[in-house]
């Protein structure tokens, strides 16, 4: 008998969206009014939004105590404020790790008439506040999930593949989660279809294998504590 490992899939059509004439934002889970009780976190993965911001344009973000802030610009350069540092913009390749904080996010579109795009992602738990960094993906090695932050009991990792191109993810505590997110193209991951912007949950799993089944097709991958996580 084949073992089929339990998932969840998150497909693209099926999130929340929040539109204005300043940002369009698509939610993989709950995020302010969009509620949905099939949308609940997974694990310390409490966030996941794809944003659009238009040109000259500023939101504020609030995080709340213990959470960690991603910021991954996909389109475009994204220019962030956070805390008393200095402003600082970041562009596709670069990841903003902002550590836990209270502190209000500034995120601002600096071009005059262009629009970006980005993912702005979060994550519960319980540590001391690092100092925040910008962490860079290298593109250039493909077919290779690239860790890009492994603190707080977050790991996290990007890759671009070649078509038909495969590879297989080893959690490092089976007792995790594991949260596969598209970018660009298509996948299959552990026998289920992915395409552009879908999410996959697994749990109760050692290992995950994904076939990428575009040319340059790009992936996000996290392995996560199942903090309150019920399936």
């Amino acid at each position: 008998m084949i073992h089929q490992t339990p998932a969840k899939i998150y497909k693209a059509h099926q999130r929340g969206l929040t539109e204005s004439n300043r940002q369009r934002l698509y939610a993989t889970f709950n995020f302010d009014n969009y509620q949905d009780k099939s949308r609940l976190p997974f694990g310390s993965l409490t966030v996941l939004n794809e944003e659009t911001l238009a040109p000259n344009h500023s939101i504020a973000r609030q995080p709340e105590t213990n959470i960690v802030s991603l910021l991954i610009p996909l389109t475009g350069a994204l220019k962030y404020s956070h805390s008393a540092e200095d402003d600082h913009t970041i562009v596709p390749g670069e990841i903003a790790v902002l550590p836990f904080n209270k502190t209000m996010i500034t995120l601002t579109n600096p071009y005059e008439d262009v629009l970006i795009n980005y993912l702005y992602i979060t994550f519960s738990g319980n540590g001391q506040a690092n100092e925040s960094e910008i962490a860079t993906v290298n593109f250039e090695e493909r077919n290779t999930l690239h860790q890009f932050i492994s603190q707080h009991n977050i790991n996290g990792y990007m890759a671009i593949f070649d078509g038909r191109r495969e590879t297989i993810y080893k959690l490092k505590d089976p007792a995790n989660g594991l949260f596969l997110f598209v970018i660009n193209g298509a996948f299959e991951v552990q026998g289920r279809l992915l395409e552009e912007r879908d999410g996959l949950a697994l749990w109760n799993t050692s290992e995950a294998d994904m076939e990428a089944l575009s040319e340059n097709a790009i992936i996000l991958v996290f392995e996560v504590p199942l903090i309150g996580f019920t399936s």
